[in-house]
């Protein structure tokens, strides 16, 4: 007794969205079956390789006469069918899950099968790059070998950091403008970007009953108004933006984050993550100037102005 074959094709292997069957015309026109078989074999055979192209997995069927006869054309008449199986079904094969598997429909069905898949993996590394690009995170994209090893997972959940970020400000670069409003510039040229938000009173009492203390409305408001005109939607009740507020970012600091974002994406969508990933490189740069506590001189937009961070988060802090 011959053993029997593994399946040809996987057993998830589903084409049934695939409307079209590869054909491979000179492959058909030299075989045996071209040759051999009469005009009713001919004809059951190439309406069977139709039908297995829809069962899962693709390219088998089922070793059941009565299914083969429906699938062949002659409906319930199985005595009929009998006549030109052994003609139809030429190069047909039983498997070690009692299906029948034809070796070349089986080859055009795994490889139309890992199409299917590779696109099934681009729009998962899409969403991936999304989820990215709005909350400031680096979820790696998955190698294609190793994602069918996992069992080519999809809409998994994403990694989501429980605390908005929090900007170390007081490394924060200040932003280089041409006309710096008076008391807020530093120097020639430099906004600072440490003083603390100014609140509007009447604002403050008309927003008392806003979600985030009337204190910082204010400067919520002024830095999504600051995003939306740089194309950025975003709304003052985002946590990331009175996260912002809270620890003292100037409008201008923000301006100037959209336009980098803008610059290094043109023509994409800017999400409010992506602001906030640069401001936050920004921080980390400043950070890497700082030696032993000290802030050494330096000119340019990384200028530092040294300060009290103690004093200055003391002071900002939104109490939760």
């Amino acid at each position: 007794m011959t053993d029997l074959l593994q399946p040809l094709t996987p057993a998830d292997c589903d084409l049934r969205d695939f409307p079209f069957m590869p054909l491979d015309v000179v492959r058909l026109r030299d075989s045996d079956l071209a040759v051999t078989a009469d005009a009713e074999e001919f004809r059951c055979a190439v309406l069977l390789w139709c039908a297995s192209w829809h069962q899962v997995p693709a390219a088998s069927l089922p070793d059941d006469d009565k299914a083969l006869a429906q699938y062949a054309g002659y409906g319930r008449v199985v005595k009929e069918w009998m006549k030109v199986r052994e003609g139809a079904l030429r190069g047909w094969v039983k498997c070690m899950d009692n299906r029948l598997y034809h070796p070349v429909v089986a080859e055009k069905a795994n490889t139309s099968w890992i199409g299917k898949l590779r696109q099934r993996l681009k729009t998962e590394c899409a969403r991936i790059k999304k989820h990215n690009d709005r909350h400031g995170t680096n979820v790696p994209f998955p190698e294609f070998d190793s994602w069918m090893c996992a069992g080519c997972p999809v809409g998994q959940k994403l990694f989501v950091p429980r605390d908005t970020p929090k900007l170390s400000l007081d490394e924060m670069p200040p932003v280089p403008r041409e006309t710096p409003s008076k008391g807020e510039g530093e120097g020639e040229g430099e906004v600072n970007l440490r003083s603390k938000p100014r609140t509007d009173p009447a604002r403050a009492n008309t927003d008392s009953a806003s979600p985030i203390p009337a204190s910082a409305a204010s400067a919520v408001g002024s830095l999504c108004v600051a995003m939306r005109s740089s194309g950025v939607e975003t709304q003052p009740a985002d946590p990331r933006m009175i996260a912002l507020a809270a620890q003292g970012v100037l409008p201008e600091t923000v301006a100037a984050a959209c336009a980098e974002a803008k610059k290094s994406k043109p023509g994409e969508r800017i999400t409010p993550g992506y602001v906030l990933a640069i401001l936050s490189r920004w921080s980390t740069q400043a950070a890497a100037l700082d030696v032993g506590g000290a802030t050494q001189p330096r000119a340019g937009p990384l200028a530092v102005v040294k300060f009290d961070p103690v004093a200055h988060v003391n002071r900002n802090r939104i109490q939760p």
